[in-house]
Order: C-alpha cells, then sequence, then structure tokens
C-alpha cells in the first residue's frame, strides 16, 4: 500500500521530527524561511552563542534540514527543502493559530490553500 511507511522511514522520519523539536532550531528555521544566513547573521538573529548555535547547525546539517556552503572562513546556511518551511508553518496553524508566533517569532501567515512554500 503506498501510504504505508516501513519501520526504516518511521525511525528517519521520528529522527528528524526530534531534531526539529528544539526552539533554538526553530528559531533558525524561522529565521532562515526566506534568505541563506551565516553562522554570524544567525547567532545575531536568535540570539545566542556561536558555538551553541553551531551545534544545533550541525544537528539540523546531518538530518539533511539544512544545507551549507562554504564562503572563504564564513559558512553560510540555508533550509535543504521547502516542505520544511511548510511543516513548521503547518504546525503553527495546527498549535498556534491565533498566537502566530513560533518560540516568540512571529512566522508570515498561510496565504490560501495552506502552502508556504519559498518560491526561487
Amino acid at each position: 500500500m503506498a501510504n504505508e511507511i516501513d519501520e526504516a522511514n518511521i525511525e528517519k522520519v521520528a529522527r528528524c521530527m526530534k531534531a526539529l523539536a528544539h526552539p533554538l532550531r526553530l528559531k533558525v528555521i524561522v529565521a532562515l524561511r526566506d534568505r541563506e544566513l551565516s553562522v554570524q547573521d544567525l547567532v545575531d538573529a536568535v540570539g545566542t552563542t556561536q558555538s551553541n548555535v553551531s551545534q544545533h547547525l550541525t544537528i539540523m546539517r546531518d538530518k539533511n534540514i539544512l544545507e551549507s556552503r562554504r564562503e572563504a572562513n564564513q559558512v553560510f546556511y540555508r533550509v535543504g527543502d521547502c516542505k520544511v518551511l511548510d511543516l513548521v508553518a503547518l504546525t503553527r496553524s495546527i498549535f498556534c493559530e491565533g498566537h502566530g508566533a513560533v518560540g516568540g517569532i512571529s512566522l508570515p501567515p498561510l496565504p490560501p490553500g495552506g502552502d508556504a512554500a519559498v518560491t526561487e
């Protein structure tokens, strides 16, 4: 059946959901929702130390939630798949509707049809 998920996929999805289930990581996702940012820009955006941000970035990069690229001595991060933004927006709409914020950061409203994909 096409809708069934095998055990390996269930474990993979659970690990990725766990990687997203942290307030600082959600703040990072929100900061990256429409642009690529350097580690220092992310530190400034989320208001914590570079060491702390770097640890969380590594977790999300290892789960393919984020992608990175190096330019000279800086590393830039972006959301790897716009469906992650859809997931965060959907979660917000389910649990925070009327509140409009995740982790104290306002998210853009969902467009008609609920698709929050970023267009390039």
